[in-house]
């Protein structure tokens, strides 16, 4: 068996830098203060308004949102966020800020 070996010259020039420079990383966890709950009764009307038939039947609805009404349809619900449409104009909206959901002026009861 014959291994052929190649000596290659290297013209690369290293030059050791003289001070070493370090980042400094932050570990501690940030510590969000504002707490985002969502209140079940509110999410349980969401999810059922939500569904394609209930979309057709029960519009428009009233979205009471931190004391302000807003009248639309629910466009789309993703993880905590309902996007409501008014209009042309389409709202995003956070569950845990509303209040309540009103179909005809009344508060929307999923029993029924």
């Amino acid at each position: 068996m014959k291994v052929v070996t190649f000596e290659e010259e290297s013209t690369s020039v290293f030059v050791p830098k003289e001070e070493l420079v370090r980042e400094k990383i932050d570990v501690t966890p940030s510590v969000q203060a504002v707490s985002h709950v969502v209140n079940p009764a509110i999410l349980e009307k969401i999810s059922y308004l939500s569904a394609p038939f209930q979309k057709q039947v029960y519009k428009p609805l009233q979205f009471v949102i931190e004391g302000e009404s807003v009248k639309g349809t629910i466009q789309k619900v993703e993880n905590d966020i309902v996007w409501i449409e008014a209009g042309d104009l389409i709202t995003e909206v956070e569950i845990s800020k509303i209040e309540d959901v009103l179909w005809r002026g009344q508060p929307f009861d999923t029993k029924s």
